[in-house]
């Protein structure tokens, strides 16, 4: 499994802050909530080992009040960590990246526009808060269940290219519920999800029963899918209408 956020290897490693050299009472509020809204989206005991770390994490980071870039991206990686491990809702992530988002905001988080790709396995990825481009797979998707969150910026969900549909299980017989990302924090008026072919191909509906998720389900339904569609993609929270805003296709 891969819990990552984008890299900022290129840019100075000094400390990262909204005005002089100690944290604001605005970042403070904020690690405050980010802790509070972790603690109460937990509802796996075998999760108490990572929110510990999380904890030693935070208190490691604000022991110098002040926030440089690596500790940040350690704080980001300890919240994944409990996230992926711990029984937390689409909903209850949404809320806790967005968390992220703000502490992030207030310290001046570089704006650096990312390319992100998961692997083969299960992950979870998140870019900051420039504008980004997330793949969630490194081969076609097949087994994958990934989690996407593009934090601030005009982000870009690729769901397929020109050459590969992802997400699909090969089985015709089968909607696909082992194998789809969920988009977590997609924003109509900005974001994009990329497909592969034509927005003919596809229908959008409410998500598979069975995930228990809201939003909007994306179902590839042309050619030997058009008996059963298959599941490539979920819009956590958010209903979509149609394919005239937010979607490309290439």
């Amino acid at each position: 499994m891969m819990t990552t956020n984008a890299s900022t290897s290129t840019t100075p490693t000094s400390s990262i802050r909204r005005r002089g050299k100690r944290l604001s009472e605005e970042q403070r509020q904020n690690l405050k909530t980010l802790m509070t809204d972790v603690q109460n989206s937990v509802d796996n005991p075998a999760s108490e080992e990572s929110i510990a770390q999380l904890k030693t994490t935070v208190k490691t980071a604000f022991s110098d009040r002040t926030i440089t870039q690596p500790e940040f991206q350690s704080i980001v990686q300890a919240v994944t960590t409990v996230t992926t491990s711990a029984g937390v809702t689409n909903p209850e992530l949404r809320v806790i990246f967005y968390d992220l988002q703000d502490i992030a905001e207030t310290s001046r988080y570089p704006r650096t526009n990312d390319v992100l790709t998961g692997t083969n396995s299960n992950d979870t990825l998140w870019t900051g808060l420039g504008n980004d481009i997330l793949t969630g797979t490194s081969a076609a998707g097949m087994g994958e269940v990934d989690r996407l969150i593009g934090g601030g910026g005009k982000d870009t969900f690729v769901l397929g290219t020109s050459t590969q549909m992802f997400y699909d299980d090969g089985n015709v017989n089968t909607i696909g519920l082992n194998d789809y990302a969920t988009v977590i924090d997609f924003n109509l008026k900005k974001d994009t999800i990329q497909l592969k072919g034509n927005s003919n191909d596809y229908v959008l509906a409410a998500p598979p029963p069975g995930l228990g998720l809201t939003g909007t389900g994306i179902y590839y339904t042309t050619g030997q899918n058009s008996a059963t569609p298959e599941l490539v993609g979920v819009v956590s929270g958010v209903a979509i209408a149609d394919f005239s805003t937010g979607f490309t296709f290439v």
